[in-house]
């Protein structure tokens, strides 16, 4: 994920918590609120697993991220929260779960070439 995507201060996630909406899966729940550009953070809870479990785990959510912004209205920022069972999860699950759950937001439409 490039820097000037990602979503860093405290309060930020704590905003988007507090006053966004949120739509969940199986592996992951992702929150949005309206923004001026583009911002995601990424957050893995202990649960999970390991430190090692936990760094695949945001790799593999930011990685899949990044793929989608061109489909994702950048007018929002969103933070993605995995749950205990995105540990087992492949990249593809990950990216299904992720294109579901930004539909239901209403935020991913998908680009006709």
């Amino acid at each position: 994920m490039q820097k000037i995507y990602r979503l860093t201060q405290r309060g930020s996630f704590a905003y988007i918590y507090r006053h966004g909406v949120c739509r969940s899966t199986t592996r992951l729940s992702v929150y949005k609120v309206p923004a001026h550009n583009l911002k995601i953070g990424i957050v893995v809870g202990k649960k999970v697993g390991n430190s090692v479990v936990r760094s695949r785990v945001k790799r593999r959510i930011g990685e899949r991220f990044r793929l989608l912004i061109p489909n994702v209205d950048a007018k929002n920022n969103f933070v993605v929260v995995a749950r205990s069972a995105c540990a087992d999860a492949t990249s593809d699950e990950i990216n299904a779960e992720l294109i579901y759950a930004l539909k239901k937001l209403g935020v991913y439409s998908e680009i006709q070439e």
